[in-house]
């Protein structure tokens, strides 16, 4: 069980609860997001970044962005986005729909991770 404190999270889950209560079952899956800002940086964070065994850190298209991938035995569970919102969407796209990056090419510089997604 994991304690996330975040308007996202409490929207999504009455989101659930009020579809249960309505007799649809409705299992309450969404991969977390949370977003800050922090003087001059926008942080986006998709997913959580617990367990991680491995981590890329990619330079952004924009001047002062850059992303953090983080991955669990291969399997990417988290993406940080710093003043890169490109990347965050993608990211969370990539979330919601199981269609994940794997290690080897967000460690290509060339890669464009939107293409995982068909972009």
């Amino acid at each position: 069980m994991v304690r996330l404190e975040s308007v996202q999270n409490a929207v999504d889950q009455a989101e659930s609860t009020a579809s249960n209560m309505a007799g649809f079952e409705t299992p309450y899956t969404p991969y977390p997001w949370f977003w800050s800002d922090q003087f001059d940086v926008k942080l986006q964070i998709a997913g959580l970044n617990q367990s991680y065994t491995d981590t890329v850190t990619r330079v952004g298209t924009k001047p002062g962005s850059l992303s953090v991938w983080y991955f669990a035995k291969e399997r990417l569970v988290s993406v940080d986005a710093m003043n890169d919102p490109r990347t965050f969407m993608t990211a969370k796209k990539m979330f919601s729909s199981n269609q994940l990056a794997s290690v080897e090419q967000i460690r290509d510089p060339d890669f464009d991770p939107r293409s995982v997604l068909g972009a």
